[in-house]
């Protein structure tokens, strides 16, 4: 009794900090599961697989300096991005794109390290709420 009673608060804390999250809605994932526990073990690994391949793909782009590349990899994720409200990633990949477009890749290394920030900071929140 005394240790399910730890593992539901602990259960509830993380959902509250996920909640709370920046980086992704997870009160999406509850809404799109209806309570199916491994629909929405299911939806939380293919967000987590979604967000490693931008993160390769992207990465790719930018060092091949490849406008096209870092196109397929924003349109590949945009579904992702609107359903769980993932405003941080969209707002960084908005920039970049903005940046390539007016000032090419020279200055892109800020941009760099902003989208390998947001992206890690999802990655760290799914894994914390996949546990």
């Amino acid at each position: 009794m005394y240790f399910s009673t730890i593992n539901s608060n602990y259960t509830d804390l993380r959902r509250q900090y996920m909640n709370k999250s920046e980086n992704i809605n997870i009160s999406k994932v509850d809404e799109m599961a209806e309570g199916d526990e491994d629909f929405k073990a299911e939806l939380l690994q293919a967000i987590y697989t979604s967000i490693r391949d931008l993160q390769t793909k992207y990465m790719e782009g930018l060092s091949a300096q490849d406008q096209e590349a870092l196109q397929q990899a924003r349109h590949k994720i945009k579904p992702t991005i609107t359903l769980f409200e993932l405003k941080k990633l969209q707002s960084v990949l908005l920039d970049g794109k903005m940046i390539v477009s007016t000032q090419g890749f020279g200055d892109i290394g800020n941009h760099e390290n902003q989208f390998i920030q947001v992206t890690n900071d999802i990655i760290k929140d799914l894994e914390q709420v996949m546990e």
